[in-house]
């Protein structure tokens, strides 16, 4: 897994080395407290087996 991944030149080389897990501002910003747990919270509503 990389972390810091920020451009998609950054993923695709990353990629290329046979990376193919990262975390970073290209998928996505931090959230704070009540985002994020709204956010768990939706998942756990999901029906099991649902990505």
């Amino acid at each position: 897994m990389a972390e810091g991944v920020e451009t998609e030149a950054q993923r695709a080389l990353l990629t290329g080395m046979g990376c193919p897990i990262g975390q970073g501002y290209l998928f996505g910003f931090p959230a704070d407290e009540e985002s994020f747990a709204a956010n768990l919270n939706r998942m756990r509503e999901r029906p099991s087996g649902c990505n």
